[in-house]
């Protein structure tokens, strides 16, 4: 995609996204399992802007659309992964390991509840859910690397950052 191109779809989806209401959108994230704590530390996005082809762009607004669509289309993947991590954030309030263990119970409950939220997510949808673990293991961090593909993508971060 020319650096033409990809100003242009980078001001559509700047467009889309300028429709976003800012109180909505965290009461949605909210309304849909995510801890308050990662709220709170994506508010930072809301703001953030860069200048493409001379206009200024909102890519935290864009981030944030795409990540309500992300939630809409795999809603219990999203809430089994923020049950898990806040189950690990839990553990952070046992005295003196706590502040140890909770990355480590983090990381393994929110692994476990994103693995179960994407099986309830196939089953609603009509597929077939097996058995296999490092099979929805493997569709799931594709999910997530498919998510982050696409924000980066949909922006041409990197052809119109070497175009400036």
């Amino acid at each position: 995609m020319d650096k033409n191109k990809a100003t242009f779809e980078a001001l559509k989806l700047h467009a889309e996204a300028s429709q976003l209401d800012k109180i909505e959108t965290m009461a949605f994230l909210s309304n849909n399992g995510i801890p308050l704590e990662v709220i709170t530390r994506m508010d930072f996005l809301w703001e953030e802007v860069l200048e493409i082809g001379g206009q200024i762009i909102n890519i935290g607004k864009i981030i944030m659309m795409k990540l309500i669509q992300f939630i809409k289309e795999n809603p219990n993947m999203v809430i089994g992964l923020a049950i898990g991590v806040a189950l690990g954030m839990l553990a952070n309030a046992v005295p003196f390991i706590g502040q140890f263990i909770a990355p480590i119970l983090s990381a393994i409950f929110g692994t476990m509840g994103a693995l179960h939220g994407h099986r309830l997510d196939k089953v609603a949808k009509g597929e077939y859910a097996g058995d296999r673990l490092m099979e929805d293991a493997i569709t799931t961090t594709k999910k997530f690397w498919d998510f982050f593909y696409e924000i980066f993508n949909s922006l041409m971060i990197e052809p119109i950052m070497a175009g400036l």
